[in-house]
């Protein structure tokens, strides 16, 4: 069976009976990059009431994972991931992000919460097949990135992680069979000092 996984990370949040449900999806590669998502997560929203999770990896979703952070057994971990498999993903994270309003939901109802936020999620995101990638670390002056983003989207590739300072830091991915063009693209631009790159394992 062909799995499918999302394009790029992003965010959606619902308000049920006075509790915020923030979902966060991240496209991963490994079961290592969601433990570092997930620490990093959790240090930005340390005040939150639970940061609850569930991810996949794997052509076969043969890597999962999930955990309630605290929720009561079986009632976020689990909804979440079952939310994931029902929509045939892999190489996905999802971290529910919830802020306790003051009105206990009791365990249908936290179930369906917690699922609901994720599928709502999907249902907002770009996705694409899951299939085997090239990660390319860029480090850009900003004159050369919307080229490099035109270039991208143009190769189906997407921006995993990005963080806008004094340069761009980038980290791409591409599918394996256009990364050549990428990285014909990025070694030109480095030769003229436009941006400096590392390519990363290939993963699936």
């Amino acid at each position: 069976m062909a799995y499918s996984t999302i394009s790029a990370p992003l965010s959606w949040q619902q308000k049920i009976r006075r509790s915020n449900f923030i979902c966060f999806l991240h496209p991963i590669s490994s079961a290592d990059e969601a433990r570092n998502l997930l620490s990093a997560h959790v240090k930005e929203y340390a005040n939150a009431t639970h940061n609850c999770y569930a991810y996949i990896c794997g052509f076969d979703q043969e890597t999962q994972y999930h955990s309630d952070a605290g929720e009561p057994h079986g009632t976020a971990g689990k909804p979440i991931l079952n939310a994931l498999l029902r929509a045939d993903m892999t190489n996905i994270m999802a971290i529910v992000t919830r802020y306790y309003g003051g009105v206990k939901l009791g365990v249908p109802g936290l179930i369906e919460a917690y699922g609901s936020t994720v599928e709502k999620t999907l249902e907002l995101a770009k996705i694409i097949p899951a299939t085997a990638f090239a990660e390319f670390s860029v480090q850009s002056e900003y004159g050369s990135v919307d080229q490099l983003l035109g270039l991208l989207r143009s190769l189906d590739g997407s921006v995993a992680r990005e963080n806008w300072s004094e340069k761009a830091e980038l980290v791409l991915r591409v599918p394996k069979d256009k990364a050549d063009t990428l990285r014909e693209f990025l070694a030109g631009q480095a030769a003229q000092s436009r941006l400096q790159y590392q390519e990363e394992d290939d993963f699936a």
